[in-house]
């Protein structure tokens, strides 16, 4: 996934994803539950429940508030699926998602 840029503040673009196994295989999110956590320097900034859009081609979105973009800087960011037996697996399985938040001019 490519970097996202975005301004402090910006609640509009969602961060959208469609998770792959290492094998490049779709996803099925089927009756899984999504967690989207974004952090800086361990500090986490967001972590709550993301937007399944397609459970079976594994395609989520998360839709920042207000308050999760607040602060600027370069973040770090994964989905954590929790499949109904329990499995757990986090998305991209290799580095992270780069969110850089800009400041505004207001």
């Amino acid at each position: 996934m490519a970097a996202l840029n975005i301004k402090r503040h910006d609640t509009r673009t969602a961060v959208k994803a469609t998770l792959k196994s290492p094998s490049g295989a779709l996803v099925d999110l089927t009756g899984a539950s999504v967690k989207f956590t974004m952090a800086k320097y361990g500090k986490v900034i967001a972590g709550r429940p993301a937007e399944v859009l397609d459970a079976e081609n594994g395609v989520v979105a998360f839709v920042f508030t207000r308050e999760e973009t607040s602060e600027t800087g370069a973040m770090k960011a994964e989905f954590e699926v929790t499949y109904p037996d329990g499995g757990v697996e986090t998305f991209p399985n290799k580095g992270y998602i780069e969110i850089n938040i800009e400041a505004d001019l207001s």
